[in-house]
Parts: structure tokens; C-alpha cells; sequence
């Protein structure tokens, strides 16, 4: 059994097994502990055959020791950066464009991300700005992925769960509950934004030239634009993010060290999908 973040309720620590509670359940646990300890003294007291009283007296000891072995957890909670006027209908399209030569590995590349309105495109690079944590406008704690579904592909786009932000926060929580919590496991939860939309490939398959001449590790450009139905206009006053790390894969090849597998899984393929 696991908890509803995915730690097992039983671990084992030096060939012993032993609960992994809540703080909240400390209380609870203690009188149980004095329940055990009633219930022991109270059959001593009674009249059984040896046996069952040695029997009895066993399953409470090793009960008892099997509470006492509980290791307690406090939690905390970081919240990233929430974008309140969220739509996914507004994400028209994804673009791409190339200051050269389409198919030259040497060409500069930029992945637009084409919205309906200019405004809700400056609210979202906002957002991944936030996100990206870097006053240079280069690629930090952004993260940008590519799954290629046969005639679909999807765009991801989230913020590092192992930013340093977030390792940050999670160390200055113990150091403030060293003497208060001690002895107990932190165990922190993030609260973020996963950005996913679907398109279709029947109208072209530009990302697909993007792949093959841009690999992760060559800078491209991640910018907004405006989509007017037929063709793309570039959003001024935003700056882009200089990107150079992306992940691309098709399906099957998600594994559970992906961040982007629960997703999938949960929720792509349940429905007929086009955003979350």
C-alpha cells in the first residue's frame, strides 16, 4: 500500500519493517501504544493455559515494537507560478521558423508557439518566464518536450521539478524545523502547471525538420506568435527564451523517470485528447 503521493505506508529499515505515518496520526499512535500496554497488563492477570498467555504476550511485544519503529513525516508544499487566465483554445498552433535554409543543420531555428490573441501570448511567456527563473532570458529551469504520436504530436512544457528554487525551499523548511520536527522525514510536494497540447500532422509536419536539424544541445529560440488563421506574426514587446536542451520521444519509449509519463497515461490516452 502507498500513500496518495506514492510513498509505501511499509518500509524497511535495517531488515526491519516499520510505518511511515503523518505527524497528524502521532497522537493516535501513542494511545494505541497505551492500549497494547493495558490489554497486556489486564491478560496477565487472567486465567489461560501457558501457552496462549506466552502466545499472547508474544504478538503484543512484537506489536508494540513494530509501532514504536514508526517514522513520522511532516509535509510542505511549494507552489510555482499559476497562470489564472489559462485556455488552452487560445494555443492555435505550433510554428516553426528558420533563418536559412529549411533543411541545413547550420540554419538558425525558432519554435513558435502561435496563440489566437496578443495578449493572452504575453500572459503565457509570463508564465514561462517564471518559470524558467533566468534574467538573461536563456533556457534554466524550462523545460520543453516533443512526443510524436503517429498523425498527432504533443508539446509539453513545465518547470524543472529538480530546480535548484525548489531544493532551496525544501532545505530552508528543515533548517527552520530541525529542533521542532526532529527526528521526523520531510516530505515536501510541489503544486505546478503542466502546459500539453495536441496537434494534428495532416496540415504539415514542420517540427519534424526541426528535429532532424536542430538535436538537443543547438540553440533555438522559443518565441511567441500570433496566429491569424493562415500565417504567423511575431509578438513584440516579449522577449524569447533562448532554448538548447529539449526532449523528443514517441510513446512507447516514456518510462516512469519521465515527467511527462502520469500525464499520458492519465490523461491522453483516456480521451481524445487535444490539451490539458
Amino acid at each position: 500500500m502507498q500513500t496518495r503521493w506514492g510513498r509505501k505506508w511499509i518500509d524497511f529499515h535495517k531488515g526491519f519493517p516499520r510505518l511511515f505515518l503523518h505527524e497528524q496520526y502521532e497522537r493516535l499512535l501513542r494511545w494505541l501504544l497505551r492500549v497494547l500496554t493495558a490489554i497486556g497488563v489486564g491478560t496477565s492477570v487472567l486465567t489461560m493455559p501457558w501457552y496462549w498467555s506466552f502466545t499472547l504476550s508474544l504478538g503484543l511485544l512484537g506489536l508494540d515494537a513494530f509501532l514504536e519503529r514508526t517514522l513520522f513525516y511532516y509535509s510542505s508544499l511549494y507552489l510555482d507560478a499559476l497562470m489564472e487566465n489559462y485556455d488552452p483554445d487560445e494555443w492555435a498552433a505550433t510554428v516553426v521558423v528558420s533563418l536559412g535554409e529549411p533543411k541545413d543543420p547550420r540554419s538558425k531555428k525558432i519554435v513558435g508557439l502561435a496563440f489566437k490573441t496578443e495578449k493572452y501570448a504575453k500572459d503565457f511567456f509570463e508564465t514561462l518566464h517564471h518559470w524558467n527563473g533566468s534574467s538573461n532570458h536563456k533556457q534554466q529551469d524550462l523545460c520543453i518536450t516533443f512526443i510524436i504520436d503517429e498523425d498527432r504530436y504533443y508539446v509539453y512544457l513545465y518547470s524543472d521539478p529538480e530546480k535548484a528554487r525548489i531544493k532551496s525551499f525544501k532545505n530552508k523548511v528543515e533548517q527552520e524545523n530541525q529542533l521542532s520536527k526532529y527526528g521526523k522525514e520531510h516530505f515536501p510536494m510541489i503544486m505546478q502547471m503542466i502546459f500539453c497540447h495536441g496537434f494534428e500532422t495532416k496540415y504539415g509536419f514542420a517540427l519534424g525538420m526541426f528535429l532532424d536539424t536542430n538535436p538537443p544541445g543547438k540553440e533555438f529560440l522559443l518565441a511567441p506568435y500570433i496566429w491569424n488563421g493562415s500565417s504567423p506574426r511575431a509578438v513584440k514587446g516579449v522577449e524569447p527564451i533562448m532554448m538548447k536542451t529539449y526532449k523528443s520521444k514517441i510513446p512507447f519509449e516514456l518510462t516512469q523517470d519521465d515527467y511527462e509519463y502520469y500525464h499520458w497515461h492519465k490523461v491522453v490516452l483516456k480521451k481524445d485528447y487535444h490539451h490539458a
